[in-house]
């Protein structure tokens, strides 16, 4: 591959990704007896995926990706550290599942560690960015390109989730941001909802015509759509987000019932919704319906398997 071509590059200490202790967390209470039963029940139905390699020579040869138990709705991922063909340790290990789910986006950063067994990636779908742990980075970093564009799925496991209240509100009396709410609705509203070029200096020149326009502003939070990613290095796919739930469904991992909710990450004007698969085993988060809108923290995984079509 051509390294001009290749996406941003930051590379960090690997104890500065976020720890797989608390992803495994999200599955089991006891992950330092549960995870290692789980590893070797994957060795015995395993899956090497290749990701975007089309041959087995286009893949690295220090690292094998395993994955199973093959016929599990969640796979156990472990990368392995190869010298001469054989194994020699398990690098790290984290759980994945698919989503139906995929969008097209560019890869224009990667935070890897030093090891280069795992990466965070900064993707961009339009207008909007988001941060992802990438689930096949040890098969796929040697084929990533930065004007290229991938079918990515996203999916993510949950840390708390909450219902978003009805008509949750807030006041805003600040003249300097009622200005700016009323000047930024009317300019927008004139101009069919598109921002012009100079929309900050016509916010700045914008004058209140009544004294309607000054009075303080509620707006409404219970129908907003947001997403926050991390603000730590190399834990950006730790994320915060609100969206409205649009499908819903559950899945089953050693003996364990998890809730699947399909919600809106990011809903841009006159864009499609793009949509997260959150999963979730707490019974405390498992009564959510489809039309409400939810809340909390997630870890958020990127699957790529494809390039999007030409």
């Amino acid at each position: 591959m051509n390294n001009q071509n290749r996406p941003e590059i930051i590379t960090i200490d690997d104890q500065n990704f976020g720890s797989h202790v608390e992803h495994w967390s999200l599955l089991t209470e006891h992950p330092t007896s549960e995870v290692p039963k789980w590893l070797g029940l994957a060795l015995d139905a395993p899956i090497m995926p290749m990701g975007l390699c089309l041959k087995e020579c286009d893949m690295d040869e220090t690292t094998w990706l395993i994955q199973g138990p093959s016929d599990a709705k969640i796979q156990i991922s472990q990368i392995i550290a190869v010298e001469n063909n054989k194994p020699k340790a398990v690098k790290t290990a984290f759980p994945s599942f698919d989503s139906p789910y995929s969008v097209q986006a560019k890869i224009d950063r990667i935070i890897r560690c030093k090891t280069n067994t795992q990466a965070v990636l900064r993707l961009q779908l339009g207008q909007s960015t988001i941060y992802a742990f990438d689930s096949l980075y040890s098969v796929n970093h040697a084929q990533y390109q930065r004007d290229q564009s991938y079918q990515v799925q996203l999916n993510a496991w949950a840390y708390e989730l909450e219902k978003v209240s009805d008509h949750e509100q807030i006041i805003v009396d600040d003249p300097a941001s009622i200005k700016h709410h009323r000047a930024l609705n009317e300019i927008l509203s004139k101009n069919n909802g598109i921002a012009p070029e100079n929309l900050q200096e016509q916010i700045d020149a914008w004058e209140p015509k009544s004294e309607d326009d000054k009075a303080p502003v509620t707006v409404d939070f219970s129908k907003m759509v947001a997403y926050l990613y991390g603000e730590t290095l190399g834990q950006e796919d730790e994320a915060w987000f609100q969206g409205k739930v649009v499908g819903k469904t559950n899945m089953q991992f050693m003996q364990q019932n998890y809730t699947l909710y399909d919600v809106t990450l990011i809903l841009e004007e006159n864009q499609p919704a793009i949509l997260v698969r959150i999963a979730s085993k707490e019974s405390a988060y498992k009564d959510f319906e489809i039309g409400q809108y939810i809340r909390g923290n997630i870890w958020i995984q990127a699957n790529i398997h494809a390039l999007s079509p030409a």
